[in-house]
C-alpha cells in the first residue's frame, strides 16, 4: 500500500490557506499529492492548484468562491479562523462559523461517497455541552443572514465570541455525522490547544502571553501550526475511514488533565 494516506489525485479545498495551521495543512496536502483548491482572502504561498479570494464573513463572496471550485471534490479542511480580540465579535462569528457553514452546506452536495470534511475547532469550545442550548438555538436559525442579525442583537456575544463559534463547529459536526454518514461522507473536528501562528500573535496583542501559557498542555509550550495540521490531514485520509462525528481534543493531554482534576478547569470543559 504505496499511498497509505490516498490523497493522491484526490480534490481538496481548504480554506484559511495563507497562514498558520491551514498553511501548514497545504502545504502537506501538496505533497501527499493532492489537487489542493486553497481559499484565503490574503496571498497563499503554498504552491497549491488554485488560489481562490474569498471573504468567510461575506455570503456572496463565499458564493463566488463556490462556483470557482471543481464540480466534484474529495475532502474539506475548514481552516479559516480569526479572533477575538482583536476582531470585533460578531466578524469572529461569522468568519469562524457563519461563513464556514454556508460554505460547508453549499459544497456537500459535491463531496463524493468516501469523501470527508475535517474542521478546525478549539480547546476555547470544550464548554459546548453546557451551552448547547444556546448554541442549538442559533444553528437551528439556519441562514446566513438570519444567523448574522441575531449575533448583532445579542449584547452578551463580546464576553466569549472566539469560544461561542468553536462551540458551534463542534456541535455542527455533530449533528451532521448521521446524516452524511447516509451519504458516505465523514464531518470531523479538531480542537487544538494554544498553536504559534499569526492567529497567536493577533491574540497577545489583547492578551497577556502569561494568561495564554495557563492554557498550555503539560509539555509546558505552544505547539507548532504543522502539529496541528498533521492531525486535520489525517481525519481526512483513508486510514480515518470509519471516523465521523468527532471533535479530537489536539492539546497534548490538556483536557485529559482538566478532566481528571489535576489543573483548573478555566475552559468549563465537561
Amino acid at each position: 500500500m504505496k499511498d497509505v494516506l490516498g490523497y493522491a489525485g484526490k480534490k481538496v479545498v481548504i480554506t484559511g490557506a495563507a497562514s498558520g495551521m491551514g498553511a501548514a495543512a497545504a502545504e502537506l496536502l501538496v505533497e501527499l499529492g493532492a489537487e489542493v483548491h486553497a481559499l484565503d482572502i490574503a496571498d497563499v504561498k503554498a504552491p497549491v492548484h488554485r488560489v481562490v479570494k474569498v471573504d468567510m464573513k461575506d455570503k456572496a463572496s463565499i458564493d463566488a468562491a463556490v462556483q470557482a471550485l471543481p464540480a466534484e471534490i474529495d475532502v474539506l479542511f475548514n481552516c479559516a479562523g480569526v479572533p477575538h480580540p482583536p476582531f470585533p465579535p460578531v466578524d469572529t462569528v461569522m468568519i469562524n462559523f457563519v461563513g464556514l457553514r454556508h460554505l460547508t452546506d453549499a459544497l456537500i452536495p459535491r463531496i463524493r461517497s468516501g469523501g470527508s470534511i475535517a474542521s478546525i475547532a478549539s480547546t476555547a469550545g470544550m464548554a459546548w455541552k453546557s451551552n448547547l442550548e444556546r448554541v442549538g438555538q442559533f444553528l437551528d436559525l439556519g441562514g446566513f443572514e438570519a444567523a448574522e442579525a441575531w449575533l448583532v442583537d445579542s449584547p452578551d456575544l463580546k464576553a466569549d465570541a472566539y469560544g461561542f463559534s468553536k462551540q458551534c463547529i463542534i456541535v455542527y459536526t455533530q449533528r451532521l455525522a448521521g446524516e452524511l454518514a447516509k451519504r458516505g461522507i465523514r464531518i470531523n473536528c479538531i480542537s487544538p490547544s494554544p498553536t504559534e501562528s499569526a492567529f497567536m500573535t493577533q491574540l497577545t496583542t489583547e492578551i497577556p502571553e502569561d494568561a495564554i501559557k495557563l492554557f498550555h498542555p503539560p509539555i509546558g509550550r505552544s505547539a507548532e501550526p504543522v502539529e496541528m495540521a498533521r492531525a486535520l490531514v489525517l481525519l481526512g485520509t483513508d486510514l480515518a475511514g470509519f471516523i465521523s462525528g468527532v471533535n479530537v481534543p489536539v492539546d497534548y493531554g490538556y483536557c485529559a488533565e482538566v478532566l481528571m482534576g489535576r489543573r483548573d478547569n478555566l475552559l468549563g470543559i465537561t
